[in-house]
């Protein structure tokens, strides 16, 4: 199904360390005289491929610089070698080696496990890797979700592991039986557990850990915990250019909106990180070593920013009964949970025949005075080249029927301001959110992200039928630094 590739593989530590690589070493023994064959079979593959996929890489290469296009000969050719080879291994009688990984994303609005199946291509294990980089097969993945979020039994933190423990159980046909002593399991909590107090959040860690640990998978002493905002950026940056095949080439950012924080992550050139804050940048391995920004705005995912923004324009801090200039005054009481406590929204009373643009400025101007103060640093420019955004950049766009739903698409600041133009001024029973959440959108792109009006940004869910989340990034360099190469 997919196919990715990359020289080296990150795997973090834990917050602070930086990511590193872990190569074994294993003999895998096989006739001589096969060997010999396959060598020999290699050598003449890839001075073939080298010259055939170079021309045909040089004739690409023009019409992509015209269109603007990121440049992925590089990958494509090795990637292509590495299939023509992995064909030959097999029909020699080399057998396929295959992978699995168990991820949790425990999300401030819901629970998701995405289950991996990866296989080693056989010319992994001996040969490709003295030539250029290695690459590994996605061959099926299974996805299931849950809400609410485990935060939200922080009050019972029992009842919250066993909702991870049945997501994980949905998902044990892809692992046999034999093989999930050997394959991780690995829980990572994100902004839901973040703004809960470390006491609270600390009960759900251990009963979560506890639980699983009966499962029979392979669960590290760090399996279950908190993830940093800054790995969650750099996962869901890896998954993105993974699958667009762009590790090693021209990279595109990524933008991803949870409901507890946002996350903006994008290459830097050199000369570059001299304007970007230290804590921010991290070296890691792409082709070669690279150094990426990755920021995280904790309280700014979209259900954070929303709570913030009717706080803001509350009288009294404690209350349950909010009133917004961002909901249509046809709104009255709608019940509303966030977390873990309930409370009613109305829309705020306007003058008969305002204009939709008067209408849309009154809350764009609350949600600016709530946002900018929470923005602990700005970067000077938006990312350079492709941007991908992910997560509730598409689904309140799909919402919006600014994207198809199923496919994704193209869309802009312009386009996300005049879809809230729409909503601001259309009363809708059925989504009572589109107006502020399309203006928190746009605020947060224009003012934060510094992206302009028309700037080009690509909304993904699925990229070849994969779930773009930064899980996958995560296993797949879990494996990768599992895997034994033969020198």
């Amino acid at each position: 199904m997919g196919k990715f590739s990359t020289y080296r593989y990150l795997e973090l530590k834990d917050d602070t360390a930086a990511p590193h690589i872990n190569i074994r070493s294993r003999n895998i023994k096989h006739p001589r005289k096969l060997k010999k064959i396959f060598i020999f079979l290699i050598v003449l593959a890839l001075c073939i491929t080298y010259f055939l996929d170079s021309y045909i890489c040089m004739k690409t290469e023009v019409l992509r610089r015209i269109r603007n296009e990121p440049s992925d000969c590089r990958f494509w050719l090795l990637a292509g070698q590495s299939q023509w080879l992995d064909g030959i291994a097999k029909s020699l009688g080399y057998e396929s080696v295959y992978h699995h990984a168990v991820i949790i994303d425990a999300g401030s609005s819901g629970s998701r496990v995405i289950a991996y199946k990866f296989r080693v291509p056989l010319t992994l294990y001996n040969f490709v890797s003295v030539y250029g980089p290695s690459n590994l097969d996605l061959v099926e993945e299974f996805f299931e979700q849950s809400k609410p979020g485990l935060s939200s039994y922080a009050d019972d933190p029992a009842k919250g592991a066993d909702t991870i423990v049945q997501l994980i159980k949905k998902a044990e046909f892809l692992t046999p039986p034999e093989k999930r002593k050997s394959t991780p399991l690995i829980v990572r909590a994100t902004a839901g557990l973040r703004l809960l107090p470390a006491d609270k959040a600390q009960q759900l860690i251990d009963h979560v850990a506890r639980a699983i640990m009966q499962l029979g998978y392979d669960v590290a002493p760090d399996g279950v915990k908190i993830m940093d905002g800054s790995d969650e950026g750099i996962f869901i940056w890896y998954t993105i250019n993974l699958l667009h095949n762009l590790i090693g080439g021209t990279t595109m950012a990524a933008l991803d909106l949870g409901g507890g924080s946002t996350q903006i992550t994008y290459q830097l050139s050199d000369k570059e990180t001299a304007n970007f804050p230290k804590k921010d940048q991290y070296v890691v391995p792409a082709g070669e070593n690279i150094t990426l920004y990755t920021h995280s705005y904790l309280k700014l995912g979209l259900l954070a920013a929303r709570y913030g923004v009717f706080q803001t324009e509350a009288s009294q801090a404690d209350t349950q009964e909010f009133r917004s200039v961002c909901v249509d005054p046809i709104i009255q009481r709608e019940p509303w949970t966030y977390a873990n406590k309930n409370y009613f929204v109305s829309g705020a009373f306007r003058v008969h025949g305002s204009k939709r643009a008067a209408i849309y400025s009154a809350c764009h101007a609350v949600v600016r005075r709530s946002v900018l103060p929470a923005v602990d640093w700005e970067p000077r420019r938006a990312p350079l080249g492709s941007i991908a955004a992910m997560s509730y950049f598409y689904d309140v766009a799909a919402d919006a029927g600014i994207i198809d739903v199923m496919t994704g698409g193209q869309v802009s600041v312009a386009a996300y301001r005049k879809a809230a133009l729409e909503a601001c001024s259309t009363p809708n029973v059925d989504q009572p959110w589109a107006c502020i959440d399309l203006v928190y959108i746009v605020t947060l792109l224009q003012d934060v992200y510094k992206i302009s009006d028309e700037e080009p940004v690509y909304l993904f869910k699925k990229v070849n039928g994969h779930e773009v989340s930064w899980a996958l990034g995560l296993a797949y360099t879990t494996i990768m630094n599992r895997i034994v190469i033969t020198p």
